[in-house]
């Protein structure tokens, strides 16, 4: 008990928030394979759960340009702690939702809490790890999101395949792991008492700009990377675990779609963590062309009915994941004017949560009209050749750079 106590007084706060960021973003994803029972569960067209993701990734977009700072301005301890109450709240909402409006609200609920931690935890960890090594926080602050963002399709596939109330245990699984994470950063508030000093005024007006004429082009190449990063990407959490049970594969039910996505996140972190040494133009069209790779390997595999082809897919879509976005948000930090830096990574998120939302609002809609396996088949091939443009621009860009 001694140990644990002195562990806590050391390592609490660090702790406290590398949990929030982990629980926060596994429940981000954790719905992935469990779209399929809702849609059978409360009998709802394709476009009902595009909404439903959209509206959770928008909400994270407002909430990180209008609350991502007011941390400086209450401190961390308080934004961290609405972050957990948020997540808290919306699981409750989750595993009691009796339809669509419910599930939306929560999504919604949640969202905003996670677009209010990613600065603040980012900035939280650094000042409470022990020896206030930044370095490492920012290693473990990214890896606590990869890691988690990955794990959160496999729990809620693991509960959903045993299908007992599979619709409201993975809710309370990560319900009980956010109520001790709560009681962890209350312990702990003493360490997260940053930041030392004046305080700026309240300030939620969001600031979007591009750079200067000389660096507008490349920086825009990193911000469509983006936008293509997070269009692929949620083409395949939203809509593609419908898909799969009318593909007839060998392997069926929620674990399926939560191991592929368990290889995606595993893809991802091997790129990030070991190609790091590429050339940003390189870089990002080795994404660009994993992505183009990838949705022609869903393509194939829908027409083949082939399991492995669609875990190729998967893997592919991971390593364009781990290059796209990595080398992508390094363009535009290296094309951003310094002295309006703030506004143009902004303008960057910007990019990247419109190609979150509405490509998969619109393949929802589509897929209303002309069923869903045709709808992701078309997105995905126009989406392929879009992608080998974007490859093709970023070598352009590489050779007179």
């Amino acid at each position: 008990m001694h140990f644990l106590t002195s562990l806590l007084n050391r390592w609490g706060g660090f702790a406290g928030v590398t949990a929030t960021v982990a629980l926060c973003f596994a429940t981000s994803s954790l719905p992935t394979p469990l779209y399929p029972l809702y849609e059978r569960a409360w009998d709802i067209p394709p476009s009902q759960l595009s909404y439903v993701f959209s509206a959770y990734m928008a909400c994270v977009l407002a909430s990180l340009l209008c609350f991502g700072r007011v941390s400086d301005t209450f401190g961390r301890f308080p934004i961290v702690v609405t972050a957990l109450v948020t997540l808290i709240v919306g699981l409750v909402m989750s595993m009691l939702a009796p339809g669509v409006p419910t599930l939306l609200a929560a999504r919604v609920l949640i969202g905003i809490g996670n677009g209010m931690l990613m600065t603040t935890a980012a900035l939280a960890m650094g000042e409470s790890h022990p020896d206030r090594d930044k370095r490492k926080a920012a290693v473990v602050n990214s890896t606590a999101v990869t890691v988690s963002f990955g794990l959160g399709p496999v729990l809620g596939g693991v509960i959903g395949q045993f299908n007992v109330y599979p619709l409201v245990l993975p809710y309370v699984f990560v319900l009980v792991l956010a109520v001790v994470t709560l009681f962890v950063v209350l312990r702990s508030r003493h360490q997260l008492a940053g930041p030392v000093g004046a305080r700026p005024p309240l300030s939620v007006l969001p600031k979007v700009a591009l750079p200067g004429a000389g660096r507008r082009i490349p920086f825009l190449q990193g911000c469509v990377g983006g936008f293509f990063t997070f269009a692929v990407g949620c083409m395949f959490a939203s809509l593609v675990p419908s898909l799969l049970p009318a593909l007839e594969l060998e392997w069926q039910g929620p674990l399926v779609v939560g191991v592929a996505f368990l290889f995606m996140s595993v893809a991802s972190l091997v790129v990030q963590m070991t190609q790091t040494r590429h050339a940003p133009f390189v870089g990002q069209a080795l994404g660009m062309f994993a992505f183009a790779l990838s949705v022609l390997a869903l393509m194939a595999g829908m027409t083949s009915h082939n399991v492995w082809v669609l875990i190729f897919s998967m893997v592919t879509f991971g390593v364009g994941q781990g290059f796209g976005f990595m080398y992508s948000a390094m363009i535009v930090g290296l094309y951003a004017d310094e002295h309006r830096r703030s506004a143009n990574i902004s303008t960057f998120f910007l990019f990247t949560y419109i190609g979150a939302s509405v490509p998969v609002v619109a393949l929802g809609l589509l897929a209303d009209r002309i069923g869903l396996a045709s709808a992701i088949f078309s997105y995905s091939a126009v989406t392929a050749v879009l992608l080998v443009f974007l490859t093709a621009s970023a070598m352009v860009l590489h050779r007179r750079a």
